[in-house]
């Protein structure tokens, strides 16, 4: 049982990482835009992002409780 707790410990932190990446990617796009895309473009696919990094943090609290 203690692999499998160290497993799921592992599966969280990488989770938790992984939010923050998506949301500070949706940040780096929406506001910065260092690729200079057309601002529309930018901001969408900012918002997109934001969307999913909120989904992947839903799915890992939800998977926690």
């Amino acid at each position: 049982m203690g692999l499998f707790k160290d497993s799921t410990n592992i599966r969280i932190v990488f989770g938790i990482f992984m939010v923050a990446i998506y949301l500070g990617m949706a940040y780096v796009f929406a506001v910065i835009n260092p690729l200079e895309l057309s601002r529309p473009f930018a901001i969408i696919i900012g918002i997109l992002l934001f969307i999913y990094g909120i989904f992947r943090a839903f799915r890992l609290w939800r998977q926690g409780n």
